[in-house]
């Protein structure tokens, strides 16, 4: 994987260069009466304060009349440690560079040149070493702070882009109950349906859904659409949290080589490397970890009853004595349990544990890992406090299908287990670098995840009987994900070539409860043995490469060219019958190819100004494999989709009530709109003796779907411009174009999402825009070496064109736009004693508009208007809405020489605010629009989360830590679920890692 490019944050690169330049002209000139055995033995009185390592060396170079050449990007975003008093010229640059991945060799005397460390975990990929440097900066670290965890933190306000990060040991104290749990704490990031799919569904300032946000780890994208039913679809990514290293969110589309960035930007992963684990020097290494926590009970799971007469069971809806039908099995009292109350968690339970070993080891040519991580967690219990706006009994009457989570606690009662929420997780990770050259270097790395967790789909989490929803206990879920990815650098030296490359592949075997039926099924008393219709059986294959070089084609001109390609295969062993199969979606599958080709140019024309332009050629294809089988087979599959428009409106004839008919014909694009619809568009106040009663409706007809190969392409185009006012503050602008092509998902057949024959999809188009601006306080403060304050204030917005949504016949359609707006505002400050961190957004705006969409919602009335907040009632985006406001605060101290660290972090998220929805889908059924009960939003209510935690250094080589998070107990639902389930309660958790 190919680590994002880190551009200038404190100083302008034009004016370290040209400060280089200039020192080496002068340096040259004192090194012709400098003999050379006195050159070698120099020996150097410097006075270097702690400052951003560019600046430094360029210090270095003024103080000691050596000159700097880099063969490597300078290193920006690195700071570096103060050296006073007298060195020689290796002791000074050691201290200068140490750390920072980058070493100095001596080209001739007088004469030092930059490049590469020659270390091979990393090299590869273009990122630094990932050796231990003592950073100030990144909250709540521990001892020390590795390079790539520095470069992360940093790059949040050293990128002239957006991002967020999280190192790995915010990754291992904060990882929570769930995966989704990763993203917490990042401004603007959440993951869709966090409680019932073991997975990351990422969204990034209110982006969300398949190859939107791809999830990048090691080089490799990894990610399976799964269908929730009439409650949309969740584009899940799996991943053991234990074998992170660090996260990093890229918030947009950019031009970042190695990286396939989308319409809301990528989530780049990437996991332990051999210096997670080996201490400076060393040849060896091994780390234990283990960690026990509370807040989990073993969950009651069903046995399946497959191949059983249902008639035979007692109880089982349809069978002798009992009400029901086999075929709606609701209150199969095979899968009731009764959950456990708060009496029964016990607060050291220990029913949450975990461990990791990982060994490691380098030579001067070869590095290498190998780890193990395992982890067993049950059912959580949810939180008590706070439940109110989860048990309002005030309610309209009759109440809409949005007040559902409003009546949440009377059903998950505060403080009780949740059904379908435990986990098992085991994962192995090697990893093995050669150093084949000074010149190039060469990664293996492999990572195999089995993950066995709960899960339920939405709509069944409903049993009979008073408040029987929560009551459900499903089998678990199970998925088996490997990944290999082979990486490689090659840099000669010189301006011309630096050429990385990755070649990956992901395979992921799925068996997840995600079909569509029932654990226990049958279709009536003709047909009455029971199966299994609940479990979808697939099988992922993805496989790729990029390549990158970048060239320096002038001092202060560099060119970037790279490329991404990547096939994927989607099969199932599942048989499709060609009949109605227990409610079972079909097996989905299709193939799917996109590459993606780009240049980018950067120019420093003067020290004070950065830009930077680039043009980027995409191309897909996809083909539905199961269709064109089942066609092949003469099996024919017809969607339903609107044709010609008609209006029905009455008048008063002689005082008798005449029914009369026009047309509703479409505009000059073709679309149905409010424009040409005589029931809203003013037609019936020219109607003499109109009573004001009028019905406008589609007619539909059936189409025949055809498998045909999908394609697209497009040019897009980036470009930003940064403006340095002083060394420490700076402006950026940036706008960024993407394409996004359908989807696997969208690409394929499949119940309540599927493809309209009469309108092939269009890619969808985000043309989005940035500026920031970004202030380092470090010097204001008067802050000594190496400690950190920094100041960022961002301003987005994105307008996506062709949306790819559901509409109102369940077929996946363009819609003309989707636009957001918001700010955001990061900052951190760290004196070596006291740390904070804080980062809040406020959306401004998130309108979804499509004039056609609109009136279909509402034809007769079209009270639906063409823009409403978060997207149209019955489609997927309405449910992918963030909180308004977020705010997430840390804070902590250091105290007992550094071997004690303590720090809290405060989450808040506004609540859900959509009057516009209550109106179209609350009060009575015949005033509901068009879909109100297919995917309504699950809301939530005001949040406030506390965590803290602990961290105690026992000795060098063992380290325990305590973190708890939801200590005030909050009883809330995450936003944007798709499953009717509270978040966890209060948990605790103890951990002790130790290092041999």
């Amino acid at each position: 994987m190919t680590t994002p490019v880190f551009r200038p944050g404190l100083l302008p690169r034009l004016r370290r260069l040209s400060l280089c330049l200039a020192l080496a002209s002068a340096s040259s000139l004192a090194l012709v009466a400098l003999p050379a055995a006195a050159q070698e033995a120099a020996v150097y009185e410097v006075d270097i304060p702690a400052q951003p390592l560019p600046q430094a060396l360029a210090q270095f170079s003024l103080q000691t009349k050596v000159q700097i050449v880099y063969a490597v990007e300078a290193p920006y975003g690195r700071r570096s440690p103060a050296v006073r008093g007298r060195f020689s010229q290796g002791e000074i640059l050691s201290r200068l560079l140490a750390g920072s991945g980058v070493a100095w060799r001596e080209a001739r005397p007088g004469v030092v040149t930059l490049d590469a460390a020659p270390t091979v975990q990393g090299a590869s990929k273009g990122a630094v070493v990932t050796d231990a440097l003592q950073v100030e900066g990144a909250v709540g670290q521990g001892e020390t702070l590795s390079a790539r965890d520095a470069l992360g933190y940093d790059g949040i306000y050293d990128l002239d882009g957006s991002s967020a990060y999280a190192g790995r040991a915010v990754v291992e104290r904060y990882k929570g109950v769930s995966p989704a749990d990763v993203l917490k704490g990042m401004v603007n990031v959440f993951s869709g349906d966090a409680r019932n799919s073991g997975a990351l569904d990422p969204s990034v300032r209110g982006i969300e859904g398949p190859g939107r946000v791809p999830v990048i780890i090691d080089g490799g994208e990894q990610a399976l659409t799964v269908w929730r039913g009439y409650n949309g679809a969740n584009n899940r990514s799996y991943i053991d949290p234990s074998l992170i290293g660090g996260v990093q969110v890229l918030k947009g589309p950019s031009l970042t080589a190695g990286v396939h960035t989308s319409t809301g930007g990528a989530v780049v992963i990437s996991t332990l490397s051999p210096g997670d684990i080996l201490r400076e020097g060393e040849r060896y290494g091994a780390e234990v970890r283990i960690e026990g926590g509370g807040n989990s009970v073993k969950p009651r799971l069903p046995t399946l009853l497959t191949g059983q007469d249902y008639r035979n069971v007692p109880g089982f809806p349809g069978s002798t004595g009992t009400a029901g039908y086999p075929s709606s099995p609701y209150a199969d009292p095979s899968l009731r349990v009764t959950p456990r109350t708060s009496d029964d968690n016990d607060l050291v339970s220990l029913g949450d544990r975990a461990a990791r070993m990982a060994v490691a080891g380098r030579t001067d040519d070869v590095e290498w890992l190998v780890a193990y991580a395992w982890r067993e967690r049950g059912n959580y219990y949810a939180g008590e406090t706070v439940p109110g706006y989860y048990s309002q009994t005030n309610l309209p009457t009759p109440s809409g299908p949005q007040d559902l989570i409003k009546r949440l606690a009377f059903n998950y009662e505060p403080g009780n287990e949740v059904p379908n929420t435990s986990s098992e997780m085991s994962s192995w990770l090697g990893k093995l670098g050669w150093k084949i050259s000074d010149d190039q270097t060469l990664e293996f790395g492999v990572r195999d995840s089995v993950s066995t967790y709960g899960e339920i789909m939405p709509s069944r989490i409903v049993s009979s009987g008073e408040n029987g929803m929560g009551k459900v206990q499903w089998p678990l879920s199970e998925v088996h994900a490997t990944a290999y990815n082979l990486d490689h650098r090659y840099k000669p030296g010189g301006r011309w070539l630096d050429l990385k490359s990755t070649l990956w592949l992901t395979r992921t075997n799925s068996h997840t409860y995600s079909a569509g039926g029932f654990p226990n099924w049958a279709q009536s008393a003709a047909s009455p043995i029971l199966k299994n219709t609940a479990l979808a059986n697939a099988k992922n294959d993805r496989y790729g490469l990029s390549l990158s070089n970048k060239t320096r084609l002038a001092q202060s001109l560099d060119l970037v060219l790279a490329g991404d390609w990547q096939h994927e295969k989607l099969t199932s062993p599942d048989v499709w019958a060609g009949t109605f199969d227990g409610w079972r979606q079909y097996p989905r599958a299709g193939r799917r190819e996109e590459y993606n080709l780009h240049a980018r140019v950067e120019w420093r024309p003067v020290s004070e100004i950065t830009l930077s332009a680039g043009l980027r050629y995409s191309h897909f294809w996809a083909v539905d494999d199961f269709l064109a089988e089942q066609i092949g087979k003469g099996v024919v599959f017809t969607n339903y989709v609107f044709t010609d428009g008609s209006v029905l409106y009455r008048t008063l004839v002689n005082s008798r009530t005449v029914n009369n008919t026009i047309a509703w014909l479409p505009d000059s694009e073709g679309r149905y709109t409010r424009a040409t619809n005589p029931c809203v568009n003013g037609f019936l106040t020219s109607v003499a003796n109109a009573t004001g009663y009028c019905v406008a409706s589609r007619n539909q007809e059936a189409v025949n779907l055809t498998a045909e190969t999908r394609r697209g392409d497009g040019l897009t185009p980036v470009v930003s411009a940064t403006f340095n006012f002083t060394p420490n503050a700076r402006a950026y602008v940036r706008y960024a174009e993407a394409y996004r092509f359908p989807s696997m998902f969208e690409s394929t057949i499949g119940f309540s999402a599927s493809t309209d024959p009469t309108r092939p999809l269009k890619p969808e188009h985000a043309r989005t825009w940035e500026a920031a601006y970004v202030h380092d306080l470090s010097a204001l403060l008067d802050l000594p070496e190496g400690q950190r304050a920094d100041f960022k204030l961002t301003w987005f917005r994105s307008d996506t064109r062709n949306v790819i949504e559901r509409g109102s016949q369940l077929l996946l359609t363009n819609i003309d736009k989707q636009l957001i707006e918001g700010v955001e505002l990061q900052a951190r400050y760290d004196n070596g004693r006291f740390f904070a961190d804080l980062g809040a957004s406020h959306m401004i705006k998130n309108k979804v508009c499509d004039p056609e969409a609109a009136i279909m919602k509402a034809a007769s009335t079209g009270i639906v208007p063409d823009c409403v907040n978060y997207g149209f009632v019955g489609g997927y985006l309405l449910t992918q809405a963030t909180p308004t406001d977020t705010v997430n605060l840390n804070l902590g101290a250091r105290f007992l020489q550094r071997r004690l660290e303590v720090g809290v972090r405060g989450v808040y998220y506004s609540a859900y605010d959509n009057p516009e929805l209550d109106r179209f889908i609350g009060g009575a059924r015949a005033t509901r629009v068009d879909g109100w009960g297919l995917n309504t939003p699950y809301l939530w209510g005001e949040i406030v989360t506390v965590d803290a935690y602990a961290n105690f250094k026992l000795n060098e080589k063992i380290r325990f830590e305590l973190t708890g998070t939801n200590l005030n107990d909050r009883y809330y639902t995450d936003p944007l679920t798709r499953t009717a389930q509270p978040a966890p309660g209060r948990t605790l958790k103890l951990s002790m890692t130790a290092r041999y």
